[in-house]
């Protein structure tokens, strides 16, 4: 037979310190990646839409500004990736510590106890 499962303090849990930090740092992560994201896509494809003929200038033979633009488009969205995954590392490790947190209402039944 599993262990049965404690009830959880909702309002212990959304007001820990801990918790709160976490939110915050996630709110904060996403504003500016979201915001970046936004940025990067909108001036790939504004440029695409009404300055075509920018898009196709070669500064350099065999070289267009749209293939430019296009690259520095993917490895922003990598870079951003990239961030998101060392970022939601230490989100883990908060989420764990919050989690980890005893709390005020009864102890656990073990299965062997039952």
């Amino acid at each position: 037979m599993p262990p049965t499962e404690t009830a959880v303090d909702w309002s212990r849990l959304w007001s820990d310190p801990a918790m709160l930090r976490l939110r915050r740092d996630r709110r904060s992560f996403f504003t500016v990646a979201w915001s970046v994201f936004a940025v990067a896509f909108c001036a790939l494809v504004g440029f695409a839409a009404f300055a075509p003929e920018i898009i196709a200038t070669r500064p350099v033979p065999g070289l267009s500004v749209g293939l430019i633009l296009s690259l520095a488009y993917v490895a922003t969205v990598m870079s951003l990736g990239a961030w998101y995954v060392r970022r939601a590392r230490h989100w883990d490790i908060l989420a764990a510590a919050v989690l980890s947190v005893p709390a005020a209402a009864p102890e656990r039944e073990v299965a062997g106890n039952v």
